[in-house]
């Protein structure tokens, strides 16, 4: 059940009914929740918000102008619970709060998914890599998944042909369970019948931060890699192309952030980026049988402390 605070941050954030007025981007949102009791907005004019929050009139008027999408947002939610799609917000007590720790105000404000959403409440083992592999490089994603799943940790990946599926596929066979962060249509992938399988056995939880019928792009790609991230205390990149593609730019933002352990798979198969990404402070995974300790060692690691949030004055634009 969605409540007061919820509702409003759908209707401040939510690009799934259209819009006149841009929506609030997450670093427009959380700024707003430390400035404001969001269940205020509702019903305020544009004068009494721009009063309240001391913003200019142009930006309380896209503020009103988005929670008027009330009507037409209830009716969006609730043919999307028809279809079996749950939507958590920044708000609501099961939204992962490792997110926050590690992203901060990029955080996304909301989250639609399908499956067992307790799942994320856990610290997983993210694994990531190219689409185009090699024998050598599914065998790796592989074991990490064994590995994973013989801690009783979840897998974290995208979904996404090649290293994605070799990672997730093997840890649903081993009994396992996995966390799906999708850049691609979340109603498509449901529509599978591998992937009904895995929700009916409480296997699996897909979830992405856009609408649950927006298609692949490069930049939701980018985005969700983070969050992959940051639901994962241990990530372990199996093979990366060095200074480009999603698994780079994923990679060293996180090891740019500090909000996990970034491993990088050097042995066997792997790619130059890969020893790239031990220069730039990823740590050297060389052979199999070195998994498990990597994903022990991080996880008798401190969880790294809440990001500090700047106390800076509301803007909008």
């Amino acid at each position: 059940m969605l409540d007061q605070a919820d509702l409003v941050t759908l209707a401040l954030t939510s690009r799934i009914v259209p819009s006149q007025v841009a929506p609030l981007t997450a670093r427009q949102y959380w700024p707003l929740t430390r400035a404001v009791d969001l269940p205020w907005l509702m019903g305020r004019s544009a004068a009494e918000i721009a009063v309240e929050l001391s913003i200019a009139g142009e930006d309380a008027e896209r503020v009103a102008r988005l929670l008027d999408r009330g009507a037409a947002l209830a009716l969006a939610m609730e043919q999307l619970e028809h279809t079996g799609v749950w939507t958590t917000t920044g708000m609501a007590d099961r939204y992962p709060e490792m997110l926050r720790r590690r992203l901060g105000d990029a955080a996304p404000p909301l989250l639609h998914g399908v499956g067992d959403a307790n799942l994320w409440q856990t610290d997983g083992v993210g694994v990531v890599g190219s689409r185009d592999i090699g024998p050598e490089s599914a065998d790796v994603a592989r074991e990490v998944a064994r590995a994973a799943v013989h801690q009783r940790l979840p897998i974290v990946s995208g979904a996404a042909r090649g290293v994605d599926q070799h990672a997730m596929n093997a840890a649903f066979e081993f009994g396992g369970h996995v966390i799906g962060v999708l850049a691609d249509s979340l109603e498509r992938t449901v529509a599978k019948p591998s992937t009904r399988q895995g929700i009916a056995s409480g296997q699996i939880c897909l979830v992405t931060p856009y609408t649950p019928k927006a298609p692949f792009s490069a930049g939701n790609a980018m985005g969700r890699n983070k969050i992959i991230y940051a639901l994962s205390r241990c990530v372990v990149v199996v093979r990366s192309e060095e200074g480009s593609g999603g698994t780079w730019g994923g990679a060293t933002e996180a090891i740019r952030g500090k909000f996990t352990t970034v491993v990088s798979w050097t042995g066997q198969g792997s790619a130059q980026g890969n020893r790239a990404l031990v220069d730039l402070g990823a740590r050297a995974l060389e052979s199999a049988d070195q998994i498990e300790g990597q994903i022990e060692s991080a996880f008798e690691q401190p969880v790294p402390p809440a990001r500090a949030f700047k106390a800076d004055q509301l803007s909008l634009f």
